[in-house]
């Protein structure tokens, strides 16, 4: 397969299909239960929907492992096709849109880091502690005050200022960069005309509902921004390779 063959693949996966599979997980990972009942106590036990934790259901701690499981590289296929978006940048577009681009990058990798290491902590890790938790308890080996002392340290871990799953340095931090992300790509895309400005648009507002969290509704709205803005660019650009290509032929037969 050609280089521009494994790049369109490549498109269609990561900006596409993950974020397909993203909207699916997304739709199901619950959000506003840290003050109450607080994380421990919400994510132990199974939940029907409930519109004040937004997703649609949540079937318990196994789920909860499982969704970070799946979405830790499905996070990392998306940011491959923000890669891919600021690499349509080229030297012949000049330094400042190139300049962009590689800004992009940057903040495409800083995104990854964060994100990786959020899901870590707050998702996989998390999921496995607590049902190891609850192993531990229905074999005897914990007594419920012990539990209550597990409680109270991965309560305390996960609204930490560093490393907690809410408002610490590491999710701001992965939230922020997947916004300067696409906000510098859009910004080189435009200024090196290889993009019209709506579908960028729709790319900056996926941008904004992922800065402002992952879990529903968020979540799935920004996912599917994204695929409206991945399939809007490429429509645009065949259409434009078709005009450059239909122009050429005319100057051809004059």
């Amino acid at each position: 397969m050609s280089n521009a063959g494994i790049k369109s693949v490549l498109w269609w996966l990561c900006l596409v299909a993950a974020p397909a599979v993203l909207i699916g997980l997304e739709l199901f990972h619950p959000a506003h239960f840290t003050a109450d009942p607080g994380m421990f106590a919400f994510l132990s036990k199974p939940h029907g929907y409930d519109a004040h934790y937004v997703a649609l259901g949540y079937p318990g701690p196994e789920w909860w492992f499982t969704l970070h499981f799946i979405q830790t590289p499905v996070v990392a296929l998306v940011a491959v096709g923000l890669w891919l978006l600021a690499g349509k940048v080229d030297d012949a577009d000049g330094a400042l849109a190139l300049t962009l681009a590689w800004l992009s990058r940057a903040a495409t990798l800083t995104f990854l880091v964060y994100y990786t290491a959020l899901d870590s902590i707050g998702g996989t890790g998390l999921g496995r502690l607590l049902l190891n938790t609850h192993a531990l308890a229905e074999a005897g080996r914990l007594t419920p005050v012990q539990v209550e002392g597990v409680a109270l340290v991965l309560n305390t871990t996960w609204v930490d200022p560093w490393v907690g799953g809410v408002r610490s340095f590491i999710s701001e931090t992965g939230s922020w960069a997947v916004f300067a992300a696409v906000l510098l790509a859009a910004a080189a895309l435009l200024l090196a005309r290889k993009a019209p400005w709506p579908p960028l648009l729709v790319l900056l507002a996926f941008g904004w509902q992922l800065n402002t969290a992952h879990a529903s509704p968020h979540g799935p709205i920004a996912f599917a921004l994204l695929i409206v803005a991945a399939i809007w660019l490429w429509w645009a650009e065949r259409k434009a390779a078709h005009r450059k290509f239909t122009t050429e032929d005319l100057r051809e037969l004059k």
